[in-house]
C-alpha cells in the first residue's frame, strides 16, 4: 500500500499535483487546461450580476475612446520660444549630410607635377661615374 505521508499530501492538496487552491499545477502536465480553467473562471466572476458596478454608457464610451492630446502639444510647441543658433543648425546638418557617400566632395583631379631632386646635371655626372665614359 501507500504510505501515510503520501495519502495525507494528497487529501491536503485535493487533486494530484495541485495547490489547495487548484488554481495552478505543481508539475509540468496539464499546464494547458489549467490555465484555460482559469481563464473561463475570471470570465464567469465577470459575467455575473453580483459584484458588478453600475456605469452610465456616456462614461463607458469616454473610457474606450483615446484622449486627444494634439491641442496640448499644439499649446507647449508654441510656448517653446527658445531656438537653435543658426550656426548649430548648419553644423548639425552637415554633419548628417556629410555621412553619405554621394555627399562626399570629389577629390582634386589635378596633381602637382612630380620634381625631381636631381637635375640633368647630376643624371650625367651619375652616368659617367657608374657606366664609364659613352662612345
Amino acid at each position: 500500500g501507500k504510505s501515510d505521508m503520501t495519502v495525507k499530501r494528497k487529501v491536503a492538496c485535493g487533486r494530484t499535483g495541485t495547490d489547495r487552491t487548484g488554481l495552478r499545477t505543481t508539475g509540468k502536465r496539464g499546464v494547458k487546461k489549467q490555465r484555460q480553467r482559469l481563464h473561463a473562471q475570471k470570465k464567469k466572476v465577470k459575467s455575473t450580476v453580483k459584484g458588478k458596478v453600475v456605469k452610465s454608457a456616456l462614461e463607458e464610451y469616454r473610457k474606450r475612446q483615446g484622449t486627444d492630446h494634439t491641442e496640448d502639444n499644439l499649446r507647449y510647441m508654441l510656448g517653446v520660444s527658445s531656438q537653435t543658433e543658426s550656426s548649430i543648425t548648419r553644423q548639425i546638418l552637415n554633419y548628417n549630410r556629410g555621412r553619405k557617400a554621394r555627399d562626399l566632395p570629389e577629390e582634386e583631379k589635378a596633381k602637382k607635377e612630380e620634381k625631381s631632386v636631381f637635375s640633368e646635371k647630376d643624371f650625367r655626372t651619375f652616368e659617367k661615374e657608374y657606366f664609364g665614359n659613352p662612345q
